[in-house]
């Protein structure tokens, strides 16, 4: 089974969540929560589709969400990554 979401590409969020660091605390955790989840949909997609499946509808949203939020709410990607996973294949077994 290939993982919903790939290594490589969620390697830029974690340069990018050591960058925002600098960032003022408000804009900080908003600032990445949305390029976490605009990298995570473009690997997302990506990875669908290199693999010939199609998403059921919300599948993106749920597993990029879900990462989102664990590493705003200071989880590492490591740890985003592995339960993200597990949660979204449970909710949307493909």
């Amino acid at each position: 089974m290939k993982p919903i979401l790939p290594l490589r590409s969620l390697a830029g969020v974690a340069a990018f969540a050591l960058g925002a660091a600098l960032l003022p605390p408000a804009a900080s955790a908003s600032s990445i929560g949305s390029v976490v989840r605009a990298f995570c949909l473009s690997a997302f997609e990506s990875e669908m589709a290199q693999a010939g499946k199609t998403p059921p509808p919300g599948m993106a949203h749920y597993a990029c969400g879900c990462v989102a939020r664990q590493i705003t709410d200071g989880g590492s990607l490591e740890q985003a990554r592995t339960s993200c996973r597990a949660e979204t294949a449970r909710r949307y077994p493909i």
